[in-house]
């Protein structure tokens, strides 16, 4: 797996099934976090939260961020992105 440009990887609390242009799918439920290289191994996020990795090709951190998804707040500190 490869860290995006941004430098981190994202991952979520949990997934759960949502309705994707009529066909139910698998999608991230909860905070997204930001994930390092020791934390691809550990499956921890800079926070230290446990997180399910998301496909980097799919997500970016922080860019992904918004309502529906909310940035974990002690990543967005860690991770100096000013928003």
């Amino acid at each position: 797996m490869r860290v995006n440009r941004s430098g981190w990887t994202v991952g979520t609390d949990r997934m759960a099934p949502r309705d994707w242009s009529g066909e139910v799918v698998q999608m991230p439920s909860g905070r997204l976090h930001a994930v390092s290289d020791p934390g691809l191994i550990a499956g921890r996020a800079l926070c230290l939260a446990p997180v399910i990795l998301l496909d980097p090709r799919d997500w970016r951190w922080p860019d992904d961020g918004d309502q529906e998804w909310p940035l974990c707040r002690i990543c967005l500190e860690l991770t100096h992105v000013g928003l």
